[in-house]
């Protein structure tokens, strides 16, 4: 072997490891840079997290009525917030509006779907209704106060009555039996006229949407409290039917045009002064078409609607002939409807308060209160509020004591004034 041969042997030997080598070096530099470009991944929420939607702005009038939904993943009642916006239609998934006759009480139509919208202008002082719809926001059931379970009520006699009812391609809706017996005196809780106390009627209103709230409701808080429901909720039959075996007056609330209509919508079956009387009447027998056993109507919404002498002495000629009590659930003062009542001769009441404008124990505690100062000076008041878990709660325990301070807590029907002749 030459010496030139026994020197290029060992420079080969030497050459391949470092080609190894090199190679290494660029496919570890590679890996690298491309895990480097990958992006990070999400982190994933929590399982046990709550996604709300905010509710748009409601119609607001110059005097707050009411407040939005505690945030739904607060388990306790007690809000976080303060001055807590009033409450409206959340977003909900779009679904076709039923037609004017509408389905009978077997199934329910969807609810509208809801987008924000800006304030409307104030209205007068001396008026607040209720906001937009809250009866599509309801707390989860998680969320819902567990409410200890008050003294026993004597429940209430099964209904329909088949002699104060008839069968229409709406449903069965209540009629004037042939005696003369009327739904708001039948269907109603038992109630000693001769009672002096000054007197309470409690409504906690928006119910039939939220299952947990519902029965929260019915199940929680005396049967002299009055319930009312949305007609828009499923399985309206079975709520009423609940509530009467709890012994609880029911309410169907009727949602009527308002003031910045078409901006909040109460809902595809609401009452509207564009429409006819004969198209009006139609969308109130599917309303009462939902459901039976219940004593009257509340309004809701609708300051453009009870604004207005014709249409509502057609609203009021119709519950007449229904035999059903008329809540006016707009707070202020309103002759015109007291006087228009009473010449159709139709039994009447308004609210004097909402409850829960501020959704909190003190300001709820604080209207109470009020509630009863007002009774004392006045000898009768009827106030509303909506399932929220702390109104649920703080009526409860108020209701608990009331009697004891010296007021009557009666039923709705009690508080309904009307020149029999």
């Amino acid at each position: 072997m030459s010496d030139e041969e026994a020197r290029g042997k060992p420079r080969s030997a030497a050459r391949l490891p470092a080609t190894l080598l090199l190679v290494m070096i660029v496919l570890i530099s590679g890996a690298v840079l491309w895990l480097a470009s990958e992006p990070a991944p999400e982190k994933p929420a929590p399982p046990n997290a709550d996604i709300t939607l905010a509710p748009p702005p409601a119609e607001k009038p110059a005097q707050a009525a009411h407040p939005a939904p505690p945030p739904a993943a607060a388990a306790t009642p007690e809000p976080a917030a303060e001055n807590p916006p009033e409450p409206a239609h959340p977003p909900t998934p779009p679904s076709p509006s039923p037609p004017a006759a509408g389905p009978t009480h077997g199934s329910a139509p969807p609810a509208p779907a809801r987008t924000p919208e800006a304030p409307a202008p104030a209205k007068p002082a001396t008026i607040s209704e209720p906001p937009p719809d809250p009866t599509v926001v309801q707390p989860p059931a998680a969320a819902v106060a567990r409410l200890p379970r008050p003294a026993r009520s004597t429940p209430l006699p099964n209904a329909p009555d088949p002699e104060i009812s008839e069968e229409s391609p709406r449903g069965q809706l209540p009629v004037v039996g042939r005696d003369g017996r009327e739904a708001w005196r039948v269907y109603a809780r038992p109630f000693d006229p001769e009672d002096k106390r000054p007197k309470i009627a409690a409504v906690i209103y928006g119910l039939g949407s939220s299952a947990a709230a519902t029965r929260s409701a019915i199940q929680g808080l005396p049967g002299a409290v009055t319930l009312a429901f949305t007609p828009y909720a499923d399985q309206l039959p079975s709520w009423m039917a609940a509530a009467r075996a709890a012994g609880h007056e029911s309410l169907i609330m009727v949602p009527m045009e308002p003031s910045n209509y078409p901006e909040f919508d109460p809902g595809p079956q609401a009452l509207l002064t564009s429409l006819s009387d004969r198209e009006n009447v139609e969308r109130l027998e599917w309303m009462l078409g939902r459901g039976v056993g219940y004593v009257g109507v509340a309004s809701f919404m609708g300051s453009r609607f009870t604004g207005s002498p014709r249409h509502m002495r057609m609203f009021l000629e119709s519950l007449k002939k229904r035999g059903l009590l008329f809540l006016e659930s707009q707070t202020g003062s309103n002759m015109m409807m007291t006087e228009l009542a009473a010449s159709v001769n139709v039994p009447f009441t308004a609210n004097r308060l909402y409850i829960d404008g501020k959704a909190s124990r003190a300001a709820i505690d604080n209207q109470l209160r009020e509630a009863e100062g007002l009774a004392k000076r006045v000898g009768a008041a009827v106030i509303m509020g909506f399932p929220y878990p702390v109104t649920l709660e703080r009526v409860a325990a108020w209701a608990a004591g009331v009697e004891k301070r010296g007021f009557a807590l009666a039923p709705v029907s009690a508080l309904a004034a009307r020149k029999d002749r």
